[in-house]
């Protein structure tokens, strides 16, 4: 796999580094300075080779700045669209940076030491009826980095539908963004922020009571050596996806759930800057299920709710009773 780096010094613990040297821009193939420019490098960088953290011969390019001046999720998005041509499966890390945001826009905060990760996966060899599942992978590849990590000692939850949680602390999100051209993905995007070594001061609100990082649950790790363990996560997901389907993927989201069983809220979802709980939620009700599509089946409630924000019910006691018993959502 060949990495390019502005901050070669911050690669340690991911796999071992070798073939290191500085070089520049217009000395590399045309596909790596066009990926180097869209994420915001410099003139000069570092390029260099490791062994791949993934399946054998899976990723391609590792792309590691020190600072990203922009959302790189948005921007690789914006790349793909406009028809930007990735070498293979290219994972793009962030040391820090500004315009991170999660679901809907709402922000993330970069903070030192921790994860901020984009996956790109050109022509996965998925068929289009396949993109409804892909929302599961970097949550699961969480799950499983996490784990990993630390021999099965943390066993993090997901919350639906894309917030991971570790003993009732929120330590991750991800987000995902697919291409489709006829019947097949022609291209899968992820975004994943873990906290590693801090936990960032986020005001505590119904949706994420808490916060908390790897370090205060006792995992002594850096950000390049978590990348390595969900990149080799995401990768044999992948691979289990292509080969059997989302029947397995599904299997393991739904075991890895923390709302099935729980009663919750769930509220219209919201645009940056709305405050979602100065009014009741627009369900409250018991987690029966998670569909295929990811909708929540709810007891009582005979359509899926296929979209809003969800808060567990014990959080929502300051929010006034809601609706009596389970409705439909309007």
């Amino acid at each position: 796999m060949v990495i390019l780096s502005d901050c070669p010094e911050r690669l340690a613990g991911l796999a071992r580094v070798e073939d290191g040297s500085e070089v520049r821009v217009d000395s590399l193939p045309p596909g790596d300075q066009a990926l180097w420019r869209v994420l915001g490098g410099g003139d000069r960088l570092w390029r260099g080779t490791t062994p791949n953290p993934g399946p054998q011969g899976f990723w391609s390019r590792a792309v590691i700045v020190e600072e990203a001046p922009f959302s790189q999720f948005d921007i690789l998005r914006e790349s793909l669209a406009s028809g930007l041509q990735f070498p293979g499966p290219t994972a793009c890390v962030a040391m820090s940076g500004r315009g991170f945001h999660g679901q809907r826009g709402r922000p993330w905060l970069s903070a030192p030491g921790n994860l901020h990760m984009c996956a790109v996966v050109p022509a996965p060899r998925l068929a289009a009826r396949e993109a409804r599942s892909l929302p599961m992978l970097p949550a699961l590849a969480v799950v499983d980095a996490v784990q990993a990590l630390t021999g099965d000692a943390l066993q993090p939850g997901i919350k639906w539908v894309n917030d991971l949680l570790l003993a009732g602390h929120k330590i991750a999100g991800v987000l995902t963004a697919t291409q489709v051209q006829g019947d097949q993905v022609s291209a899968i995007l992820a975004g994943i922020g873990l906290n590693v070594t801090t936990a960032p001061p986020v005001p505590p609100t119904p949706f994420v009571p808490s916060v908390s990082c790897l370090a205060e649950a006792g995992v002594q790790t850096t950000c390049a050596e978590a990348a390595t363990f969900v990149m080799a996560a995401l990768g044999r997901r992948l691979g289990d996806l292509a080969t059997h389907g989302a029947g397995r993927l599904l299997d393991a989201y739904r075991a890895a759930s923390l709302v099935i069983g729980r009663e919750v809220c769930v509220f219209a979802d919201s645009k940056p800057g709305e405050t979602l709980v100065e009014t009741p939620p627009m369900l409250r009700g018991t987690v029966r299920d998670i569909a295929a599509d990811l909708s929540l089946v709810l007891e009582g409630v005979e359509t899926p709710v296929e979209s809003g924000r969800l808060a567990f019910a014990e959080d929502c006691r300051d929010l006034g009773p809601g609706p009596d018993g389970p409705t439909e959502p309007t």
